[in-house]
């Protein structure tokens, strides 16, 4: 079992099994293709997708469908070699910056086959937007993104 640096957890030992290979890079991450999922706290939604190469990068991930229920993917688009839809799990990369409010990426999510742990990001042609609030004020429940297609 190796061991790992990680940005938030400092030094891990992983399981080989543990490690998720993305075949369809994380837009403009090239090379980064082994990751871990790692906890952010125990009663948080959230994970790190962290580097098992990169000590220093580490994705902040969230369950769609947390925030936003009526999320769906377009399966006939994403490609086959992801495997059966009933085995993905699907996140979405975070952005939590400074002074800024907290969304996340709709339009390009991580598709990870559990099984497998093959995946990757994937630009949807769905007007999904890429920040959509983390937590909706009054005035975003009325913007929602419009969807369609089918959910794994």
């Amino acid at each position: 079992m190796p061991n790992i640096q990680t940005r938030f957890h400092g030094e891990l030992t992983i399981d080989e099994s543990d490690i998720v290979t993305l075949d369809h890079e994380i837009l403009g991450f090239s090379g980064e293709r082994q990751f871990v999922l790692l906890p952010h706290q125990s009663d948080s939604p959230f994970l790190y997708l962290q580097s098992v190469i990169t000590p220093g990068l580490a994705f902040v991930c969230i369950d769609p469908l947390l925030g936003f229920p009526e999320y769906q993917l377009p399966v006939e688009e994403l490609p086959q070699s992801l495997g059966d839809p009933a085995e993905w799990a699907i996140l979405c990369l975070c952005t939590i910056g400074n002074g800024h409010n907290p969304s996340m990426n709709l339009r390009s999510p991580l598709i990870i086959n559990r099984r497998t742990r093959h995946g990757g990001q994937f630009v949807l042609s769905l007007p999904y937007p890429i920040q959509y609030p983390l937590f909706p004020t009054e005035g975003t429940q009325s913007e929602e993104p419009s969807h369609a297609g089918t959910h794994p």
